[in-house]
């Protein structure tokens, strides 16, 4: 991936230009409409299909009811006109699956929506009325509302911790994975591949059946750090949901003990890995890369916060390593045009959000914030050097629960009541107090992962009345509310 050379003393300027530029192209959007591209980024189980869904729901039923939208300014002023989905654009990916998901959470035994297995792309074009004066002149000389498209694709969680593998040879990832294989948690789970790869050097004659067998065991291993353990740094993502790859050969290849100073000659286990591993980074990788991020220019995180909280120290650590891991494939800084036409599309805007912030009192929302801020702090800093604009927020996409007040150890305290999903009855989530940086090594409490997964409230499948949540108005707002102006 280019790298952008730092040139800080051009950026005063450029940023100048950037602005003029942007007043110029803002004005010819919305005589001509435009597309914007939004990355929904999150590791597994972050909530990134409900998000989509109820995003897309939320919009189509904001004219109806403005008031389900009130922090999307569009909307909360009157200026929005209406939404509509489009139809799949030729040659494109197959199409999101809006309908099927909002007939899950509205059917009798309300459900969520199937995980995502496989890429998926939709497009939703808002009309508005624009607020500026420019603006305004613009429409009734066209006598047409401005219009703008926005573009999602869903894919995968797990796939974007493979961007990084871009960077890295077959040696240096090897060694990277096996040195956290041989520590914490992952010691048990990974008990039957490490001791594969004691019995198989790198440098022994290696064999399809050989590299099969490493990858059935690597999986296997990977699948129970997950499960168990509630693990998310684990590549490769294409080992946990292949999606629909043709060849499944391409996933035969595993890390390897490979010394610093190792050669990995012909027709060694090593070099047979190496070859599946660099095939691997260039067909399924590079392609997903280029085809699928080059484009976007705004990007939410979704990051399940509390569970990885509750699961313990090392989740938690891990979920740190997996989020800076995946934002290392994307590239932040100024959407100007001046700068677009020197480096290329990069992201401007990024939001990062705790999700289920409805499983938390909403005294403790703003807490889950401040800790996902810590934990993102890393990336944010670099962000900000390159001119991107970044922001932390608390959200359910879906409200699942309702607040009430429990007695435990005879102090009442506020917990949130939900049903289940497949229980009759409701029950009580009570998280303990939500700290606003990561706990101290001592202050860790035992590893909760039996967090309840609450069924969503009964939904209309019609877009008329929208879905209850929090802060998915304000998201909405940050990512791209400058284009609806």
């Amino acid at each position: 991936m280019p790298e952008r050379t730092t040139l800080s003393w051009f950026d005063p300027f450029l940023a100048r230009a950037s602005g003029w530029w942007s007043e110029v192209t803002n004005l010819a959007e919305l005589a001509q409409g435009t597309t914007v591209d939004l990355a929904v980024t999150g590791l597994s189980r972050s909530g990134k299909t409900v998000f989509i869904t109820s995003l897309i729901h939320n919009l189509l039923s904001a004219t109806h009811n403005p008031n389900r939208m009130p922090l999307l300014n569009v909307a909360g002023s009157g200026r929005l006109l209406g939404a509509r989905m489009e139809g799949p654009a030729a040659g494109g990916l197959p199409r999101f699956r809006y309908e099927e998901n909002v007939a899950a959470m509205a059917s009798g035994a309300p459900d969520w929506p199937d995980r995502t297995d496989d890429l998926r792309e939709i497009r939703i074009e808002v009309r508005f009325m624009p607020a500026n004066a420019a603006g305004k002149l613009l429409s009734e000389i066209s006598g047409s509302p401005a219009t703008i498209t926005l573009r999602i694709i869903d894919y995968p969680g797990e796939w974007l911790l493979d961007l990084p593998l871009l960077t890295q040879s077959y040696a240096d990832w090897s060694r990277a994975c096996l040195a956290l294989y041989r520590r914490g948690p992952r010691i048990d789970v990974a008990a039957d591949f490490m001791a594969f790869i004691a019995q198989h050097g790198c440098d022994e004659i290696g064999s399809e059946e050989d590299a099969r067998q490493a990858h059935d065991l690597y999986r296997a291993f990977l699948i129970k750090a997950r499960d168990i353990h509630g693990l998310s740094h684990l590549q490769p993502g294409r080992f946990l949901c292949p999606g629909n790859l043709a060849d499944a050969s391409l996933l035969w290849f595993a890390p390897l003990d490979v010394p610093e100073t190792a050669h990995l000659g012909p027709r060694t286990l090593g070099a047979l890995m190496e070859e599946r591993f660099e095939r691997y980074k260039r067909e399924v990788v590079t392609r997903f890369h280029d085809d699928h991020f080059r484009t976007f220019s705004r990007q939410i995180v979704l990051v399940d916060v509390l569970r990885a909280l509750l699961a313990g120290r090392e989740a938690f650590e891990d979920q740190r390593l997996a989020l800076e891991a995946i934002l290392q494939g994307f590239r932040y800084g100024s959407g100007g045009l001046v700068s677009k036409l020197i480096w290329g599309p990069h992201i401007d805007r990024v939001l990062f959000a705790a999700t289920k912030a409805d499983h938390v009192p909403d005294m403790q929302r703003d807490h889950l914030a401040e800790l996902l801020r810590n934990m993102a702090a890393f990336p944010a800093i670099e962000a900000r050097n390159l001119n991107a604009r970044f922001d932390v927020i608390a959200l359910a996409s879906v409200i699942s629960t309702v607040e009430d007040t429990q007695e435990i150890d005879g102090q009442r305290v506020q917990v949130v009541v939900g049903r289940p999903v497949g229980s009759g009855r409701q029950a009580r989530l009570f998280a303990g107090t939500v700290p606003i940086r990561p706990p101290r090594p001592e202050a860790w409490n035992a590893p909760f992962l039996n967090v309840p997964v609450f069924e969503p409230p009964a939904i209309d499948p019609s877009p008329v009345d929208g879905i209850p949540h929090i802060n998915l108005d304000r998201a909405l707002e940050f990512l791209v509310g400058d284009r609806l102006r």
